[in-house]
Order: C-alpha cells, then structure tokens, then sequence
C-alpha cells in the first residue's frame, strides 16, 4: 500500500506540474508574439523613415505639408492615397526639440500648405518649445495638430500644453486622439503606442475630417 500511494503521489506530482509547465509556455508565447509584433512595426517604420525625411514633390506646394514621429510615419501611405502631400518628414523616436529644428527648415519650402503633425508621445513637451512650434506655422492656412494617447506618465501634462498653445492660433484644429482613442484597444498596436491597421484608418479620417478644403 505504501509503494502504490507513493507512486500514485509520484503521478500527482508530475500531472500538476506538467499542467504548471503548460501554463507558463502558452503565457510567454503570448507575450513573445506580443513583443515581436511591436518589434515588427517599430522595425518597418525604422526602415520606411528613411524614406520619408524631407521628401517633397517639387511640382507642388501646395498639398499637405506632414511632419512629426513614427506615428505619422506609420499613416503616411493611407493619408497620401486620399490626399495630396506636397512635403512629409517623420522620423521614429522623434521629440519635440527635433521637430523645431525640421519644421524651421521645412516651412520655407511649403509656405502655402495646411500643416499637420502630432505632438508629445516621445518625450515631455515644454511650453516654450511648442510656442515656438506654432509660431514657425502660425500663417499656414490651417494647422492641424494632434495630441498623444500614449502610455506615459507625460500625457496629460503634454495635452494641457497643446491645448493651451492651440487656442492662441485660430487657424488650428486640434485632433483629440487621447479622448477620441480611450477605450479603444483595437486602434492600438501591443505597445499602446504605434497603430493598427483600425487604428491608423481611424486617425487618417480624423484628420481629413477637420482640413479644410478651402486651404488645399
């Protein structure tokens, strides 16, 4: 009887941890698709950014002038098949102060065209930074913003920021992805960052939604 309970024990022991051994593999699969997802994304917008720096269509200057991170990198084709772009330049990773310094040197080239770009998922804005943002753009004739959804413990305060300069400078529509995105995980890549392919459908239909059509 001893050796029979000890070997029944012994089948317990191995049944619970196989179930245990099963458990933490199908979770670490999950997680690694997860990560190797955004490792997908992240990596096709590294190898597209090198495209889309500072690429203009000399025969017009007049079309969309889009600028910003790997946000805006990542709707470039879906926007551009339903509006004209004459400049993009997006980059991944960028932050603010390297918008300035593109958007300073970009504006010249597109003097005539709405201007869209997004604002504050790298990095924590300053005020000044933004003010100076906006008064390189301030006589296109519409600028068009959007604020950040992201993760970080830099959001809200770098909305306020945003919401606070926009209303400075009549010619802005301010696209609200932080209110419009909440709750809605579909329209996000796992990172919580980059975007679906919902997500990006979403956003560029935001965006054609409060250009005017007056300004193209």
């Amino acid at each position: 009887m001893k050796y029979r309970s000890a070997k029944v024990k012994l089948r317990q022991q191995i049944s619970v941890l196989t179930s245990i051994i099963m458990v933490l593999a199908v979770t670490t699969s999950i997680s690694f698709q997860a990560i190797n997802k955004t490792d997908e994304i992240r990596n096709q917008l590294v190898q597209d950014s090198g495209d889309a720096q500072s690429q203009q269509d000399l025969g017009s200057t007049t079309g969309l002038w889009v600028t910003g991170d790997s946000v805006i990198l990542g709707i470039r084709s879906k926007l551009e098949a339903k509006e004209h772009i004459s400049l993009i330049n997006a980059r991944v990773g960028r932050q603010a102060p390297e918008l300035l310094a593109v958007m300073r040197v970009d504006q010249t080239s597109v003097p005539s065209s709405p201007v869209v770009f997004n604002l504050g998922n790298n990095n924590a804005l300053s005020e000044q930074t933004v003010v100076d943002i906006f008064e390189i753009v301030k006589n296109q004739p519409q600028i068009i913003v959007v604020n950040t959804a992201v993760p970080r413990a830099w959001k809200d305060a770098n909305n306020a920021i945003i919401s606070k300069v926009a209303a400075n400078y009549p010619n802005t529509k301010v696209v609200d992805w932080d209110r419009i995105s909440t709750g809605r995980p579909e329209l996000f890549a796992p990172d919580g960052v980059h975007l679906s392919p919902t997500g990006s459908d979403v956003y560029v239909d935001l965006v054609l939604s409060v250009i005017s059509k007056t300004s193209l």
